[in-house]
């Protein structure tokens, strides 16, 4: 069966003294990583080798989210060295950026598939998650970047945030299918409608059953993360997760 993991961001205490008590929970619960998030945490550079023994000591595998575009207004993409150093300091195992301004023909592939190296010589896989943005968020515009990763053996692949699509009016369904070749890394959530805008749910709510469709689209093999506020105990959301993976994979 695929990695579980669960984001830091689903949690409402996320101050860092609460982390060993909430690793050890994560673990119990089931989940086999935890994505720490990068926005969390005052000064990363200095914290980060502390959050990785309690992660070694949790048992836990460690993931890495930046929410940075890895392509800067320039179109070509930005100084990875601070994020990589945070990354091996962490003891990640993938890292998760934005797309950003990247445009075809015009963004460097050589200097990104050295970015990629960086990572990759030091066992870190890069990952794009679909983001919020028109920039970073449309099918349009990362399938020829994941295409351009393609044509040149450049091993960045995709975290499709499979609530993500609602911001930028995209169809998930018609989103997964054209991009699932590309994913190693699933977020899992609800998002809804609400009068002041989108707002994510957790899974198994209201009898929503959206996030059961995408996940049957995407590659069995990928890991999953819950990335939803966790409003009940974290174990009732694996098993919920683990039946539907179950299932995924005996059809």
């Amino acid at each position: 069966m695929a990695h579980l993991f669960v984001t830091m961001n689903a949690f409402q205490d996320t101050a860092i003294l609460s982390y060993p008590v909430l690793f050890a929970a994560i673990r119990k619960a089931g989940c086999d990583g935890v994505e720490i998030r990068r926005e969390l945490l005052e000064d990363p550079s200095s914290l980060l080798p502390a959050v990785k023994g309690m992660l070694d000591k949790a048992g836990l595998i460690p993931y890495y989210s930046c929410p940075v575009s890895l392509f800067g207004e320039d179109h070509q993409v930005i100084d990875v060295a601070p994020y990589r150093q945070e990354a091996v300091e962490l003891g990640a195992k993938l890292i998760k950026f934005s797309l950003g301004n990247y445009r075809e023909g015009l963004s460097d592939v050589d200097t990104l598939a050295k970015a990629a190296a960086c990572f990759s010589n030091a066992g870190i896989l890069v990952t794009i998650e679909n983001d919020q943005t028109d920039l970073g968020g449309k099918t349009e515009r990362l399938a020829p970047f994941f295409a351009a990763c393609r044509s040149k053996a450049i091993p960045i692949r995709f975290t499709c945030d499979i609530g993500n699509w609602a911001y930028t009016g995209e169809d998930a369904e018609e989103a997964a299918a054209a991009l699932k070749n590309e994913v190693v890394y699933i977020h899992v959530k609800e998002v809804v409608e609400t009068a002041s805008g989108y707002a994510t749910i957790p899974i198994g709510q209201n009898g929503r059953q959206k996030w059961k469709r995408l996940l049957h689209l995407l590659p069995k093999e990928a890991a999953i993360a819950l990335e939803f506020p966790i409003t009940s105990d974290l174990k009732d959301y694996i098993e919920l997760l683990k039946e539907e993976v179950f299932v995924n994979e005996s059809v």
